[in-house]
């Protein structure tokens, strides 16, 4: 299960990668650092949002309702 938050934070990830192989083939210590640095928060707040709908969802699958028989046999 996948939420948009995720996909953007892996898209943010890939971008900070990318910054960072374009600054170093650059030479630009700067644009290495802010690549390394946005890698890093990306992959901690991919991390959460990740923990968080885990956690959204096994609590949902303890609130449901058993199924009955009935609903068995159909």
């Amino acid at each position: 299960m996948d939420t948009k938050t995720e996909d953007r934070l892996i898209g943010l990830a890939l971008a900070a990668l990318v910054a960072t192989i374009g600054g170093e083939l650059l030479g630009s210590q700067l644009l290495v650092t802010v690549g390394v640095a946005g890698f890093a928060a990306a992959l901690l707040a991919l991390f959460a949002v990740m923990s968080v709908v885990l956690t959204a969802g096994v609590a949902r699958s303890l609130n449901a309702p058993e199924p009955t028989v009935t609903d068995g046999a159909r």
